[in-house]
């Protein structure tokens, strides 16, 4: 319909050249100008009916200009090719001047900003179920996986779609469309600049991944990606070098290239097609949600819903999720910015726990992190716990966190602290060695810097008492358990220890 509206324009000014105008970018310029006041006037027909309908609504008016100066723009850069292929010579009068007779501002952008649907996020629970199953739709036909449904298990078989399956869990992670997905390049990675890849800690970036950018002009079209997204398109390539028999070094168009009719590797999977393909994969699957609902993969674009919404709710500023995203203005990452209820509650019941004065805080370790993360503080995440204090204030203690009150850890750092403990009293005894052989005495308990290591022991040790009176499995977070070491609580020490072990 948009090339029909563009054939009835040209057809009312009388041009029947491709060129349209006499290829001056001036005359090409108010024949684009014309032709977005002839859609301002259009009337729509009622299909099937005499009468005729309402205006056009900005959006549409706008895919029809974006059509047509797409079109322009790929005939311009092809037209050689154009005019073999059609038989037609009249296409190589083609100019740049064709490729920029719409600019931007010709398009309207009355878009209105919805807010966020809590329909659109899948939340935490759902996603992970989704994930679990996914490898089932890459599964060869003649290999089963068992899944638990309605409380019995069911042997099911795979679908056989890899490439799907990976094209799936890309948009899972990195929350691009589907079409930006499935038309990347065939070695859409590029290193980072500066950046040793193999020095990254786990979780952290370690390429740039180039999208196509398929639905804004002029917006971005890479991201930072990590190991596991790098890895799942390691693995399409080699898949795609192995199904069109391609040598190591040898490359196709695209890294999802359509499985039939596509000798060459010339096109793409369409969204219509890899769509169809994750609908039957759901109903196949069978998969419910908490309400009951069938989780349907084919509806992908909410994974591109929640991951703005986990990056906004996670504290990252909004300019950052917008060139995440790929958005020209924050107003379209803003409908984003509601935070869920849900989550909402989780975060409001996390930051009361931190606000009390108790000590053991009953805090799961993950919320910990989410928490930490929130306050756009990663760098309080320490090496044998997570640093409390509010991202309004600045610690200058150095490291003296074992007796802060805004020092947490739970029973995964217990080995870290157990080490640290006895690497603190091998340096004690050392040093006490050198002052005896020195002064023919040891460091008094008033030594300034004796002092702090005996403080610091005594927090460590009661650190230790309180983490293993906690069950084995316990993911339960302790703040300030080594309050009582500091200088002038030693008498209290004492009944901390009992204290402490009645807590767990």
């Amino acid at each position: 319909m948009n090339t029909a509206r563009f054939a009835a324009f040209v057809a009312k000014r009388g041009v029947d050249h491709p060129a349209l105008a006499d290829g001056s970018e001036r005359s090409l310029r108010s024949l684009a100008l014309d032709f977005g006041t002839f859609l301002h006037h259009w009337q729509r027909e009622t299909p099937g009916r005499a009468e005729v309908g309402g205006s056009l609504q900005p959006r549409t008016i706008n895919k029809n200009l974006q059509t047509i100066d797409l079109f322009y723009r790929v005939m311009t850069d092809c037209r050689t090719e154009a005019a073999e292929a059609l038989d037609d010579a009249r296409w190589l009068a083609l100019t740049d001047s064709h490729a920029r007779m719409f600019r931007p501002g010709d398009r309207p952008r009355q878009r209105e900003v919805r807010e966020a649907d809590e329909r659109n996020y899948i939340n935490d629970t759902d996603l992970s179920s989704m994930l679990t199953h996914i490898e089932l739709l890459g599964l060869p036909a003649e290999q089963t996986r068992t899944v638990v449904r309605d409380a019995r298990q069911v042997e099911l078989a795979g679908l056989g779609h890899p490439a799907v399956m990976r094209a799936w869990l890309i948009q899972a992670m990195t929350g691009r469309r589907a079409s930006e997905v499935l038309m990347m390049d065939f070695e859409p990675l590029s290193e980072i600049p500066g950046l040793d890849a193999a020095a990254v800690p786990e979780g952290g970036m370690v390429a740039r991944l180039r999208y196509q950018q398929t639905k804004i002009d002029a917006a971005p079209n890479t991201i930072l990606v990590g190991r596991d997204v790098v890895e799942i398109i390691r693995e399409q390539q080699a898949w795609v070098r192995e199904h069109w028999h391609l040598g190591p070094a040898d490359t196709i168009r695209y890294l999802f290239p359509k499985t039939t009719g596509n000798r060459h590797g010339t096109k793409s999977w369409e969204t219509s097609n890899y769509n169809h393909v994750l609908k039957d994969f759901s109903h196949h699957l069978d998969l419910r949600d908490s309400r009951g609902e069938l989780l349907l993969y084919s509806r992908s674009h909410r994974l591109r819903h929640t991951k703005a919404t986990t990056l906004i709710n996670a504290g990252a500023p909004i300019h950052v999720v917008q060139r995440y995203l790929g958005h020209l203005s924050p107003e379209m990452t803003m409908r984003y910015a509601a935070t869920l209820a849900s989550t909402a509650e989780r975060e409001f019941l996390a930051l009361a726990k931190i606000g009390r004065d108790g000590r053991e805080i009953g805090m799961d370790r993950r919320d910990m992190l989410d928490l930490v993360q929130l306050d756009r503080r990663t760098d309080r995440i320490l090496p044998n716990g997570y640093c409390l204090l509010p991202p309004t204030r600045s610690c200058d203690k150095g490291n003296a966190c074992h007796g802060c009150d805004h020092f947490a850890t739970d029973r995964t750092f217990l080995p870290d602290i157990q080490r640290q403990l006895a690497e603190t009293q091998s340096l004690v005894a050392t040093r006490q060695a050198r002052h005896t052989e020195r002064y023919g005495e040891p460091m008094s308990g008033t030594n300034v810097w004796m002092e702090q290591r005996d403080a610091e022991i005594r927090s460590m040790q009661l650190e230790i008492l309180a983490l293993e009176a906690q069950p084995a499995d316990s993911t339960t977070v302790v703040r300030g358990a080594g309050v009582l070491g500091r200088t002038g609580y030693q008498d209290a020490a004492g009944a901390s220890d009992s204290k402490g072990a009645s807590r767990s």
